[in-house]
């Protein structure tokens, strides 16, 4: 029984291909991965497919609203989502990203005309992509003395 609705589904699939694309219905839009559903935002050519995926990311809390007002016009700024800029711009060029600290990532998304620097999933800084500059450091660096870890003020 099991081979029969996976040759099934399979057969639904080629027949999609062959014969041109196929609406997503929501149960697809479900079980799809959210960050799929925000850069796959950025290639939909139909009004209804942009609703759906929309709604969808939406009703997960992907979307902040900034993303809401800046979307339409394809901006990206500081307090976007990483998914609105995905869905604004498409996929980057290039992104580079490092753990900070427990359970906090920095990322710089390289873009033709601009880097954005998100941190945790908000974009945090963007900045203007110029020939001869480099791209915004994921960590700093650190000076060779550094002050003590508590600071003591003298009693009263």
């Amino acid at each position: 029984m099991k081979k029969f609705v996976h040759h099934t589904g399979l057969g639904v699939m080629i027949s999609a291909l062959c014969f041109g694309s196929v609406q997503a219905s929501e149960t697809d839009l479900h079980k799809m991965n959210s960050l799929d559903l925000c850069v796959a935002y950025s290639t939909l050519e139909t009004e209804a497919d942009k609703q759906a995926y929309f709604k969808e990311l939406d009703q997960r809390g992907q979307l902040s609203h900034q993303d809401h007002a800046r979307l339409a016009k394809k901006e990206v700024g500081t307090s976007s989502t990483m998914c609105g800029m995905y869905m604004a711009l498409g996929k980057p060029l290039a992104e580079q990203s490092r753990q900070i600290r427990p359970m906090t990532f920095k990322a710089v998304h390289v873009y033709p005309d601009m880097y954005y620097v998100s941190q945790s999933g908000m974009i945090v800084a963007a900045y203007e992509r110029k020939e001869g500059t480099m791209p915004p450091k994921l960590v700093a660096d650190k000076p060779q003395v550094e002050a003590p870890p508590v600071l003591y003020s003298h009693p009263k």
